[in-house]
């Protein structure tokens, strides 16, 4: 029954995730886990090619590869926030100590996986755009 539900919520909201970069190795696998999500995965070579896409506002959530990140791209970011305070950010890395994590969260990133990552994992980095950004989350 609830997913179901899920199912009939969602039918009418965008699942519009974009994907980040060049292909890493994590990137296939993510799209076929969130294809069974019922989410569509788009791919972008620069993140600087999200911006237009954030004005149809329906873009739920972008994935990015943990690396070194340009200050153009911290920029890209934090601008990425105030147009769309409810896409989610989420950074993917196989190193969850990787210093550039620190750099993102501060330049606006909602959510961080570790890949290897389960389904559950993926919604919830995908849900923390919309809870980070709800005025009720905040004090």
């Amino acid at each position: 029954m609830r997913a179901q539900r899920r199912a009939a919520d969602n039918s009418q909201a965008p699942r519009l995730v974009v994907l980040v970069g060049e292909a890493p190795d994590w990137q296939p696998e993510l799209g076929t886990l969130l294809s069974s999500e019922g989410y569509a995965a788009d791919r972008v070579a620069q993140l600087d090619a999200v911006l237009p896409m954030l004005a149809s506002g329906a873009v739920q959530a972008l994935f990015l590869a943990a690396g070194p990140l340009a200050a153009s791209d911290l920029l890209v970011l934090q601008r990425i926030r105030e147009l769309s305070p409810r896409t989610a950010v989420v950074v993917v890395t196989k190193t969850p100590t990787d210093p550039d994590l620190k750099r993102a969260f501060e330049s606006g990133a909602t959510a961080f996986l570790s890949w290897p990552a389960s389904n559950d994992a993926v919604r919830h980095a995908i849900d923390r755009g919309t809870l980070l950004a709800s005025p009720a989350s905040r004090p």
